[in-house]
């Protein structure tokens, strides 16, 4: 009975952080970057391929927060991907794609913390958050 029991505790824990890892993955992922004051940096990219490395469309990429202290420029342009080796579009990591780029530039002079949120919505009808946080020195 006893056994019985742990058995059923521990299938419990294990739904309940699956449960857990699923729900999280709507929350927003964070990058960090360092920049120096008033010099523009890459902060973001994104494309969407076909298996045969082809755009299936590109995404819509804004600004929904920020920055406080400088500017933020997105722009449709050339990217890289860079998918892992065990993926199916590893090979287009070998060109340029089209795609979406997010830049930052810090007000002249400041120097500190500063957050960009972006809201993307991809040709396939998914959504995400991204928020990155700058470091300006």
């Amino acid at each position: 009975m006893t056994r019985r029991m742990a058995c059923i505790i521990t299938m419990t824990a294990m739904v309940g952080f699956t449960g857990y890892a699923m729900a999280g993955s709507s929350r927003p992922i964070t990058y960090e970057k360092t920049a120096l004051s008033g010099q523009e940096i890459y902060i973001f990219e994104d494309a969407n391929l076909n298996p045969d490395c082809t755009s299936a469309g590109l995404d819509d990429v804004q600004a929904t927060s920020g920055p406080s202290h400088g500017s933020i420029r997105i722009v449709d342009g050339k990217v890289y991907p860079n998918f892992p080796k065990d993926s199916e579009r590893y090979k287009c990591n070998l060109q340029g794609d089209d795609g979406v780029q997010a830049f930052y530039k810090s007000a002249p002079g400041f120097k500190g913390q500063d957050q960009v949120s972006l809201s993307i919505h991809t040709f396939s009808g998914n959504a995400r958050s991204v928020v990155v946080k700058v470091t300006v020195e």
